[in-house]
């Protein structure tokens, strides 16, 4: 399915500016369920990881745990809960909610070493429905720009395939 990146992001209301950041992207993909809630959308996305991303974030989890960083656990992805609805401060799928409208929702997670956060937004553009996925991080010490430096290509190549997959079996 058609994924691309976007030069900019889209305006978040939870976000601000984005050049207050250490580092962002944004990738875009047809939303033809535009009928879905932003909570369905997330879960549509973050639900849904592939078995090599499963296996890559439980391993980025035995290995992070060695420096005192909460691991991501299989347990964690066998008990991703769908309610009808979430409140900030919840747990969706894998992270925190910080914010959520009837267009965008922001999730992340702040730790020693950075902060993110995640903004998943259906817009219409050019009479096309469109769905978003932002992610901002911002890095406290050497460590945290060290580890996002060596995620970087997994990120980028995850956040295109949560899309693609999702697109691709109907479920945005």
């Amino acid at each position: 399915m058609k994924v691309s990146r976007r030069a900019t992001a889209p305006a978040s209301a939870f976000l601000g500016d984005l050049g207050g950041f250490y580092y962002w992207d944004a990738y875009e993909a047809p939303l033809r369920r535009g009928d879905l809630a932003m909570h369905e959308i997330y879960l549509a996305l973050f639900a849904h990881h592939p078995r090599w991303a499963r296996w890559l974030l439980i391993l980025r989890g035995k290995i992070v745990a060695l420096f005192g960083l909460r691991p991501t656990t299989a347990a964690d992805f066998d008990n991703i809960k769908n309610k009808p609805a979430y409140a900030v401060g919840e747990k969706i799928a894998l992270f925190t909610l910080f914010g959520q409208s009837d267009t965008e929702i922001v999730t992340g997670g702040n730790d020693k070493h950075l902060d993110f956060r995640v903004s998943v937004r259906k817009l219409t553009e050019h009479g096309a429905n469109r769905v978003v996925l932002s992610t901002v991080v911002s890095p406290h010490n050497f460590f945290g720009r060290a580890y996002l430096f060596a995620i970087l290509p997994f990120h980028r190549f995850g956040v295109r395939s949560l899309l693609s997959n999702a697109v691709a079996a109907g479920r945005v």
